[in-house]
């Protein structure tokens, strides 16, 4: 298969490629022209259809957004294009070459006032983030018929390249630094290659509609950062639980989130989605992995 991925200078676009390259004809963009990938702005509809008729790809992975949810609150006509327009260049692009399309979307569709959420529970995104999500989800679904609308959430591995949230903690503690994190914030913190190989695998089945690929374990992010720590060996007892508000964020954040995954799970048989605890075993083993030999 011909696959595509568009920001592949990402974290998740960085997974897709080497996991998908094993099997499938892989090539990326990026929106600056970063890691060696070619330079697309999604914003451009003739760059868009420019790129995707000279590949013709079979199908098409859209990971590129804007997804600093505070910059989305400040600049939300930047917003707007981005993670609205440019997906619906895309999925124009897709639907004239006849070409399947992921496009990764948030758990911030959802207001998070009662989380977990299904696939198809009720939406109503409080932050411009989230509310572009959604917009952008609509006219993926709406455009292209074979698509697939990715849920995520708290991706993360070791990717020094990245300021994941295990990237963050893991320099806090390196530097001795107290860890303050919001204890009223509930999710499904995610591993970044089981989530493209989670994906990759409902991409070969033709799967289609809306998907939640997030980890299985949903936990307060000061728990996941204690857990990170204790699998690091730091002392847990340096994270200082604090509450959402007490950051001052421009944007709303869905506290009581997460999102099921029973749907993915029932479908996922050589990937499926993993537990809290074998994702920081893999994520020590990509660290251990990526250290220099002595």
């Amino acid at each position: 298969m011909k696959i595509l991925i568009i920001g592949a200078e990402g974290q998740v676009g960085h997974f897709l490629t080497h996991d998908l390259g094993a099997q499938h004809d892989v090539s990326g963009t990026s929106l600056l022209g970063v890691d060696s990938w070619p330079a697309l702005d999604i914003r451009d509809p003739a760059a868009v259809d420019e790129t995707l008729s000279a590949l013709k790809p079979d199908y098409v992975i859209l990971t590129a957004a804007l997804t600093h949810v505070d910059q989305c609150e400040e600049k939300p006509e930047l917003a707007e294009q981005i993670n609205v327009r440019g997906p619906e260049h895309v999925a124009r692009a897709c639907q004239r070459l006849g070409a399947g399309l992921a496009f990764f979307s948030s758990e911030y569709v959802f207001d998070g006032q009662a989380g977990p959420y299904a696939e198809d529970d009720p939406v109503n995104p409080k932050s411009v983030y989230g509310k572009t999500k959604l917009a952008g989800e609509k006219t993926v679904s709406e455009l292209v018929e074979r698509h697939l609308i990715v849920r995520t959430t708290v991706v993360y591995a070791y990717l020094p390249s990245s300021v994941n949230f295990f990237m963050q903690v893991l320099g806090r503690a390196q530097k001795g630094e107290p860890i303050r994190v919001p204890g009223d914030q509930v999710g499904n913190p995610t591993q970044a290659l089981n989530l493209a190989q989670a994906l990759g695998e409902l991409i070969e089945q033709d799967a289609r509609g809306i998907f939640n690929l997030v980890g299985t374990t949903r936990l307060g992010r000061d728990d996941f950062a204690r857990k990170i720590l204790e699998k690091l060996g730091y002392a847990p007892g340096v994270v200082q639980s604090i509450a959402t508000s007490d950051l001052k964020q421009k944007a709303p954040r869905p506290l009581c989130g997460g999102l099921k995954t029973e749907k993915a799970q029932a479908l996922l048989k050589k990937h499926p989605l993993w537990d809290l605890e074998q994702a920081l075993d893999f994520t020590l083993t990509q660290m251990k992995e990526a250290q220099p030999a002595s």
